[in-house]
């Protein structure tokens, strides 16, 4: 089993109530230890994060924004995080272990392609709100593979070549 004392949440900057909740869950609170969690860093976005009245050792520091989470991301040893694009790639680009939960009440719902994608690839593992105390409790670090960058040339030269430039 590995452990992750610094664990890193994040919301993005909206709502995202069912992964809130489900940090608040008698069932998060026991995964948490379970992977020895000493601190939880949570990024609440655009909502209150309600207080959790269960007796834990788990420290737990809320916020709702700041300028960066790149220093939150640097400092932990595992993230758990939407499914924006943006703050998978800052993740990946980190080399940190992450686990992607998808809002599965959004309609056309186009951030659980990436999930799957990058799930697909071994970057990542994902989960719904529901499956996350599960997930994080089974969570296997030896089973990611490094996320490789594209090359931006690629894109340079595709569009050069639609310019007729070569």
């Amino acid at each position: 089993m590995r452990e992750f004392p610094n664990i890193f949440v994040t919301v993005g900057t909206t709502q995202f109530s069912g992964l809130i909740n489900a940090l608040n869950s008698d069932e998060m609170t026991s995964a948490l230890e379970h992977v020895r969690c000493k601190k939880l860093t949570i990024q609440c976005g655009n909502q209150d994060m309600p207080l959790n009245e269960q007796t834990t050792s788990i420290h737990r520091v809320i916020y709702n924004y700041r300028p960066s989470i790149e220093e939150d991301i640097r400092m932990a040893d595992l993230v758990i995080s939407h499914a924006g694009a943006g703050t998978c790639i800052d993740v990946l680009r980190q080399r940190k272990p992450l686990i992607v939960v998808v809002n599965d009440t959004l309609m056309h719902n186009h951030q659980i392609e990436l999930a799957e994608q990058l799930g697909t690839e071994g970057a990542l593992v994902h989960c719904i709100p529901a499956t996350l105390p599960e997930t994080l409790k089974t969570f296997d670090t030896a089973n990611l593979k490094p996320h490789l960058q594209g090359d931006p040339m690629n894109f340079v030269r595709e569009l050069d070549k639609l310019m007729g430039f070569n």
